[in-house]
């Protein structure tokens, strides 16, 4: 039993340092490169992708407080995930209308291949979440991959749906 909390405190503390790490690591390197860079562009989808893991990360804290404390997710987590699921398509949405109005003549390939490859890790981030784990990290994940010739519903996406039908 002790490596179930084990697996999302793990879980609970990459998506802390990625959500953070993850903008400081790029904006160091794209300050670093001296090439001309679109920050409004770039910086809309990186904002976006720590949002999402922010999401992720107070997940699996809730996730471990119910498991280690043996109680239901708190009553606030149903609203607050499906809040969150929504304005995460709203955001996806207005950053990449704002990439395309952002995008004129003297738009760099860089700052556009940045803007929307941001963009797109933000949108399976959601998928990953919310619908289908897209993440197998464990012989337990490749196991149920082979086995079942699908991809496992996420876990914050069930809980939805199990707090949902309470």
């Amino acid at each position: 039993m002790h490596a179930i909390p084990a697996r999302m405190t793990y879980l609970r503390n990459a998506e802390a340092v990625c959500s953070f790490a993850l903008p400081a690591i790029f904006c160091y390197d794209w300050q670093r490169s001296g090439d001309p860079v679109t920050w409004g562009m770039r910086g809309a989808a990186l904002v976006l992708i720590s949002y999402i893991l922010l999401q992720g990360v107070l997940y699996w804290h809730l996730k471990l407080q119910s498991v280690v404390q043996r109680q239901p997710l708190p009553a606030y987590f149903q609203p607050l995930y499906r809040f969150f699921k929504y304005s995460n398509f709203l955001a996806i949405a207005a950053v990449a209308a704002f990439i395309a109005a952002m995008n004129d003549a003297t738009t760099s390939t860089a700052d556009l291949l940045w803007s929307y490859g941001l963009l797109t890790l933000a949108v399976l981030e959601q998928i990953n979440y919310y619908h289908y784990q897209l993440m197998y990290d464990t012989r337990a994940a490749f196991a149920y991959l082979r086995r079942n010739g699908r991809l496992r519903k996420a876990a914050l996406g069930l809980d939805l749906e199990r707090q949902k039908a309470i």
